[in-house]
C-alpha cells in the first residue's frame, strides 16, 4: 500500500494529482463555509456540482442559471469542478495505462476510451494538440475532458500540455454555453418559472437514464 502512494505521488502525473486534491479540498471547503455564511447559496452550489458529475456541464450551467447564479459563479464553479476532476482521474488511468493499479469501477470506461481512441487515431496523429482542444470542446457524447485527457496521452502528448489544453478548451467551452443557456433560460423564465423547473427535471431524468444505462 506504501509504495502504491509513493507511485500514485510521483512524476509529473503525480503532480497533477496532487493538484486535482487540492482543488478538490478547495471546493469542499468553500462549500462548508457557504453552508455557514449563506444556506440558499451553498445548496445550489451544491446542486451544480452534483449535476455536473452526475450528468455533464450543460445541465450544471442550467440548473446554474434557473437559480439565478451569475455567470461568473455558474462558469467557475463548473470549469473548477471539471478540472477537479480531470486531475484526478486522468493520473489513476496513466497508473491503470502502466499495470500499477487497477479500478475494477473505471476499467471499462478506460476501455472505452481506448476504443474511441483507435477510431479517431487518424484526426488526432494529424491535429495534436489542436485534435485534442477540439475533441474537449465539442459537446458529444464520449467528448470531454476527461476522455480528451485520456486520449491526449495514449497518442503521446506530454502530461502538462495535456492539462494545459484541456483546462483552456473546458474554460472556453462551457463561458460559450454558459452564455447560449442563459440567453435561454432567461426568456423561458419569462414565461413561467415553474415551466423551466418541468424542462430541467425531464432533461436530467433522461440524461440520468441513459448515462445509466450506458
Amino acid at each position: 500500500m506504501k509504495e502504491l502512494l509513493e507511485k500514485l505521488f510521483q512524476g509529473k502525473a503525480g503532480n497533477i494529482f496532487i493538484f486535482g486534491l487540492f482543488l478538490f479540498f478547495c471546493l469542499l471547503l468553500f462549500i462548508i463555509i457557504s453552508y455557514r455564511i449563506d444556506i440558499t447559496f451553498a445548496n445550489k452550489i451544491t446542486g451544480i456540482v452534483l449535476t455536473n458529475v452526475l450528468v455533464g456541464r450543460v445541465p450544471a450551467l442550467s440548473f446554474a442559471y434557473a437559480v439565478e447564479l451569475s455567470h461568473i459563479v455558474a462558469i467557475s464553479v463548473n470549469v473548477l469542478i471539471e478540472l477537479i476532476l480531470v486531475c484526478i482521474i486522468y493520473p489513476l488511468f496513466v497508473l491503470s495505462f502502466n499495470g500499477i493499479l487497477k479500478i475494477e469501477l473505471l476499467e471499462n470506461f478506460f476501455n472505452t476510451i481506448k476504443t474511441k481512441k483507435k477510431k479517431h487515431q487518424k484526426s488526432f496523429d494529424r491535429y495534436g494538440s489542436f485534435g485534442l482542444f477540439l475533441f474537449v470542446f465539442i459537446p458529444f457524447w464520449m467528448t470531454g475532458p476527461i476522455v480528451g485527457a485520456i486520449i491526449g496521452f495514449l497518442i503521446g502528448l506530454k502530461h502538462y500540455t495535456i492539462i494545459t489544453v484541456v483546462a483552456f478548451s473546458t474554460f472556453i467551452a462551457i463561458s460559450l454555453w454558459g452564455l447560449f443557456l442563459q440567453e435561454i433560460i432567461d426568456f423561458l423564465l419569462a414565461f413561467d418559472s415553474e415551466f423551466i423547473w418541468l424542462v430541467l427535471f425531464v432533461l436530467l431524468s433522461i440524461l440520468l437514464i441513459y448515462r445509466f444505462k450506458r
